[in-house]
C-alpha cells in the first residue's frame, strides 16, 4: 500500500503492507521513498522494489496478492500506471482503489454539486482563519466561561480528509453562541481590517441556510464517518467491507423519510430558538408584482405574482427538507452508488462468499488465486 506524503522540499511516498499470520491480519507502516526526481509510473515502481532491496528484502519469495493506492492516474492506470506495471511482476497482485479514498470522493462530490453545501464550508473556513489568531482565541475562551458554556475552539479545515469535516461542523455547533457574540464585540468596538473580516462572518452565520446546512451535513458526516473509521481499522478485510458499504447504504436509504427528517428538524428548530435565528424560506430569486397595465382590470389567467404565492404558501419545513435535505441527502446516496459499485466491489463480494462457502459466487476469487490456493 503505498501514498503520497508531503515533506518539506520534498515529494514522499509512504510505504505499508498488510499480512497475515495464523489467518490474523495485521498492518504495518515500513517507511517513506524520496520520489522528488520523478513521479511517472516508472520510477514511482523503480523507488519501491529498490525501497525494499535497500532493506534486504526479496520480493521474489515473497507471495503478493494484492495492491492498494488512490484513484490518481499514474497510480490506477490499467495499461502504463503503477499497478499495471506492478502487476506484470507480479500477477496475482490485484488492484484496489483505497476505499478511504473512495469514501472521501464521496463528500467532496457531493460539495461540488451542492452550492449551499460550498457555500458553508467556505465560512467555516473563513471562521478559522479569523480566529487562528491567538488573541481572538483566548477571547473566545473567554466569552464561553462568561456563557457557561463548555470550552472549545474552532477546528481548521482539513483538503485532504473531508470525512474529517464532521468535526468541523460539530465544532461550529457547539460554539455558535460564543462565536456570534464575539463577532459582535468586536465589530462594535473595533475599525481595523480584522472588524471588516468580522462583519462579513456575522452576515452569514445567523442565516437559516447555515444554519440548516450545517446541521444536515454534520449527521451526514457523522454517517459516513463511522464508514471511514471501519475501513481504516487495522483488522478490516476486503472481505467485509462490502458489507458494511452496503449497510450505509441502506442507512441513507432510509433517511430519506419523513420521520427521520423531523428528527432532524427538531434539533434544527431547537438550535434556532437558543440563538435567536428565525427559520424562514430562501430567497432566490426577485419578487415578482402584477404589471402595472393590468391593475384595472379582471385577469382570469395566471401570473408572475400568482404563481410566487403559491411557492410561499409552502411551510418552512417542507422548503428545506425539498432544498437541502433531499439534496444532501440523495447527493451522497448516488456517489456511494457510483464509487462502491458492485462491479468495484467484484473482489470484495466474491472474498465474502468463499467464506460462507458459497463457491458459485466465490469462483471470482478462487479463480484468481488459484495458484496460491493449491
Amino acid at each position: 500500500m503505498c501514498d503520497e506524503a508531503w515533506c518539506y522540499k520534498e515529494e514522499q511516498l509512504s510505504i505499508c503492507v498488510r499480512y497475515t499470520v495464523k489467518l490474523q491480519a495485521y498492518e504495518r507502516f515500513l517507511g517513506f521513498v524520496n520520489v522528488s526526481s520523478g513521479q511517472d509510473a516508472d520510477h514511482i515502481v523503480s523507488s519501491i522494489i529498490s525501497y525494499f532491496e535497500s532493506n534486504k528484502v526479496d520480493l521474489k519469495t515473497l507471495s503478493i496478492i494484492a495492491q492498494s493506492y488512490d484513484g490518481a492516474s499514474v497510480m490506477s492506470g490499467c495499461l502504463g500506471g503503477v499497478q499495471a506495471k506492478i502487476k506484470q511482476l507480479y500477477p496475482c497482485a490485484i488492484y484496489t482503489h483505497c476505499m478511504a479514498h473512495r469514501l472521501n470522493l464521496v463528500v467532496v462530490d457531493m460539495c461540488k454539486n451542492i452550492k449551499s453545501a460550498r457555500t458553508t464550508f467556505n465560512v467555516l473556513e473563513a471562521i478559522y482563519v479569523h480566529f487562528s489568531r491567538p488573541s481572538n482565541n483566548k477571547k473566545l475562551c473567554d466569552i464561553q466561561m462568561q456563557l457557561g458554556l463548555k470550552k472549545g475552539t474552532v477546528l481548521r479545515i482539513c483538503d485532504t480528509r473531508w470525512v474529517c469535516r464532521y468535526k468541523n461542523c460539530q465544532a461550529m455547533l457547539l460554539n455558535f453562541k460564543s462565536i456570534i457574540e464575539f463577532l459582535t464585540i468586536e465589530v462594535d468596538e473595533n475599525n481595523d481590517k480584522y472588524a471588516a473580516q468580522a462583519l462579513g462572518i456575522l452576515t452569514s452565520i445567523p442565516k437559516p441556510e447555515f444554519l440548516i446546512l450545517i446541521t444536515i451535513i454534520k449527521t451526514v458526516l457523522g454517517i459516513i464517518n463511522v464508514l471511514s473509521n471501519k475501513l481504516q481499522c487495522k483488522s478490516a478485510t476486503l472481505g467485509n467491507s462490502s458489507n458494511v458499504v452496503q449497510s450505509i447504504i441502506t442507512t441513507f436509504e432510509n433517511m430519506r423519510s419523513d420521520r427521520e427528517f423531523t428528527e432532524i428538524w427538531q434539533t434544527i428548530t431547537k438550535l434556532a430558538n437558543e440563538n435567536n435565528v428565525e427559520l424562514s424560506t430562501a430567497c432566490y430569486k426577485r419578487k415578482r408584482k402584477e404589471p402595472n397595465a393590468l391593475k384595472e382590470y379582471v385577469v382570469t389567467t395566471t401570473t408572475g405574482q400568482e404563481c410566487d404565492d403559491e411557492q410561499t404558501d409552502t411551510s418552512v419545513k417542507v422548503f428545506w427538507r425539498r432544498t437541502a435535505y433531499m439534496a444532501v441527502i440523495d447527493t451522497t446516496l448516488a456517489n456511494l452508488k457510483y464509487r462502491f459499485s458492485y462491479d468495484s466491489l467484484k473482489l470484495a463480494n466474491s472474498i465474502d462468499s468463499f467464506c460462507k462457502m458459497d463457491y458459485n459466487n466465490g469462483l471470482y476469487f478462487i479463480e484468481h488465486y488459484k495458484v496460491n490456493l493449491s
